[in-house]
């Protein structure tokens, strides 16, 4: 019986082995220093005269130490309504252009994960939205853009994360055309009262840390 029982057991585990989920790949993703951020340039708030956005100087980007992550951050982006908002104004609205350099590799947004402080009183409404896309030499759009969206409805009064999974390109030609491609992103906050009495406020959150947005990347070697 020893040696069925040992047979048995064998297969016994081969199945154990087959079942079990393999582990996970290792992210492939270029050398550190290898992406570099050439030129991060803002379109001008009073482009859009409905509400303030960002001025040259006031958003910074950066790519992770291991390059998984490309973080902004907006240091002046805030839209406030009611009697204590101040200067701010209902929108904000920020467009930047981020040219890059990524020898051999290129990238997709596989995640975003958007953060702020939000403060709104009951019949205050909040909508916020990000969008981001590649533009190519010619200012054409390319494929892989996507957006995150969403309305707050007051009473609400906390730090805010919002996450969304990206949208990737579905081969490895449509990614590496990005290569060479300006990254674009646009974030807009906009507060709708239903009185002027009501209060509402979106900026950095409480932390005193600016308004910031995480791209999560996927990469691949082109």
């Amino acid at each position: 019986m020893r040696p069925f029982f040992a047979i048995l057991l064998s297969a016994l585990f081969a199945f154990i082995a087959s079942a079990a989920p393999a582990p996970a790949a290792t992210p492939v993703r270029p050398p550190s220093g290898t992406p570099k951020i050439n030129k991060v340039a803002v379109d001008d708030p009073d482009v859009d005269t409905e509400g303030s956005g960002c001025r040259a100087g006031t958003v910074g980007v950066a790519f992770a130490t291991d390059n998984s992550a490309l973080t902004l951050i907006f240091d002046d982006f805030a839209a406030g309504v009611g009697p204590n908002s101040g200067t701010l104004r209902k929108r904000a609205f920020c467009r930047v252009n981020v040219t890059m350099s990524s020898p051999g590799w290129a990238f997709d947004v596989s995640s975003v994960d958007f953060r702020s402080y939000v403060k709104i009183a009951k019949g205050v409404e909040a909508s916020i939205v990000s969008r981001w896309k590649w533009i190519d030499g010619k200012g054409v759009d390319m494929k892989g853009k996507g957006n995150v969206k969403k309305v707050l409805t007051g009473p609400f009064e906390d730090d805010f994360l919002l996450h969304k999974d990206g949208e990737l390109s579905d081969s490895d030609q449509s990614v590496c055309s990005k290569a060479s491609a300006m990254f674009q992103l646009s974030l807009s906050v906009t507060l709708t009262p239903s009185s002027s009495s009501q209060s509402g406020i979106v900026a950095g959150d409480s932390a005193d840390v600016g308004v910031g947005e995480l791209l999560n990347l996927s990469w691949r070697k082109c």
